[in-house]
């Protein structure tokens, strides 16, 4: 590689392959995937066949047969964060299993380990002469996930919920109230120094984060805008959600990008026939054309992919870096098929348009401050991309 070339990031959400024949699952978006000198991902369930250790405290569980995991490194995954929801419903057995089988593949994994010094320490890659650290947490995920000091685990961010009345001033029983949340120190602690200590031996670093709402499109929580701007001021130069299983904005915070949520890549989620399924309403009805549920239910005609239509839009983020220096951001649209195939999309097309213009309007309504533009000189898999713009640069562009 050339040391002087600009260089790209790449960056998609959840990623869960569990399918006869996995390879399929990335055929339409290799192109696209492999373009970027580093592509990381969260990889949002266990790969095992060991099923004998299911977590007590899982829902609805997400565990693949081993052979899936098979997938992720012919399709260009450099590295990908273990901390999500997920990683435990195999029991810590399955979280050794599953970074073992990315392992094997060049694939480097974060954000979960055999206790919490193992599950805070970072990544480092390297793309030419720049170094990049990658640092993963989750704010979601089930009670007894997170690591300790000698217990195995995930690396955790977490809030406390906060209730106030909606209406200061009014008796009004029954109505939602307004939640706000209030970090755990110690979390806050812990994240603060990873940051610094990243930032001291890396060129660049990112910060990923499992978190969010995923039964409301485009809402951000203030757990979620406040963790990544205290993220970038301890020294994160990229912070990348996910989680939400939908996309969301995209902000520039002290001239670094914040992408909220990249929604799932792929995610292959057949409904359980049986087993813990407290957070699965199958009763629920879906008329096809009318389709306002965000929660999850059987979709006709989508047997592997069980969410609100406004899930089937994803993305593929990039930023590019000329030297060590960020110069920009933005993203590819995709789009899922009803064989759970990821897509990748002309930002002119009429689909690729109308991913731009959901992420648009997540932008739009959290406030984030930042325009789409469309940019041919970033192409992905032959594919012009959007470009994310601080719209103050925009204005003193003109």
């Amino acid at each position: 590689m050339s040391a002087g070339r600009r260089r790209l990031l790449g960056f998609v959400g959840d990623v869960m392959v569990d399918r006869d024949e996995p390879d399929t699952a990335f055929d339409l978006a290799r192109g696209a995937l492999t373009t970027p000198d580093l592509l990381f991902g969260n990889c949002e369930c266990v790969f095992t066949d060991d099923r004998r250790h299911l977590a007590p405290s899982a829902a609805v569980v997400a565990i693949a047969p081993s052979a899936a995991a098979a997938a992720l490194g012919p399709a260009g995954f450099d590295v990908m964060s273990l901390a999500n929801n997920h990683i435990v419903d195999a029991g810590h057995e399955g979280i050794d299993t599953t970074a073992g089988l990315l392992g094997g593949q060049g694939i480097q994994t974060v954000g979960a380990g055999r206790n919490l010094t193992e599950a805070r320490r970072p990544a480092t890659l390297r793309t030419g002469d720049v170094t990049v650290a990658y640092l993963a947490y989750a704010s979601f995920f089930p009670s007894g996930y997170e690591a300790r000091d000698d217990w195995p685990g995930l690396a955790p961010v977490r809030s406390r919920n906060h209730y106030v009345e909606r209406f200061p001033n009014l008796w009004a029983p029954g109505t939602p109230p307004v939640c706000s949340t209030v970090p755990v120190p110690e979390d806050m602690e812990r994240l603060e120094a990873d940051l610094v200590a990243a930032r001291q031996a890396a060129d660049i670093v990112v910060a990923s984060f499992h978190w969010g709402d995923y039964q409301r499109p485009y809402d951000l929580t203030d757990h979620e805008v406040r963790t990544a701007h205290f993220a970038v001021g301890c020294g994160a130069d990229v912070v990348v959600g996910h989680h939400h299983h939908m996309l969301r904005g995209v902000e520039w915070y002290r001239d670094r990008p914040i992408f909220y949520g990249l929604g799932h890549f792929v995610f292959d989620f057949a409904l359980p026939e049986s087993g813990p399924a407290a957070m699965v309403d199958r009763q629920v009805t879906i008329d096809p054309g009318n389709d306002t549920y965000y929660g999850l239910a059987p979709r006709q005609g989508w047997p592997l992919h069980p969410w609100h239509p406004d899930a089937r839009m994803t993305a593929l983020a990039w930023v590019g870096l000329d030297g060590t220096t960020i110069d920009g951001a933005g993203f590819l649209p995709c789009r899922l098929n009803p064989a759970g195939q990821v897509e990748p999309l002309d930002p002119s097309s009429p689909a690729g348009a109308a991913v731009v213009e959901y992420v648009r309007t997540g932008c739009d309504t959290q406030d984030l401050g930042v325009e789409l533009v469309n940019s041919p000189d970033v192409v992905l898999g032959g594919l012009p991309t959007v470009e994310v713009v601080a719209e103050s640069h925009r204005q003193g562009a003109g």
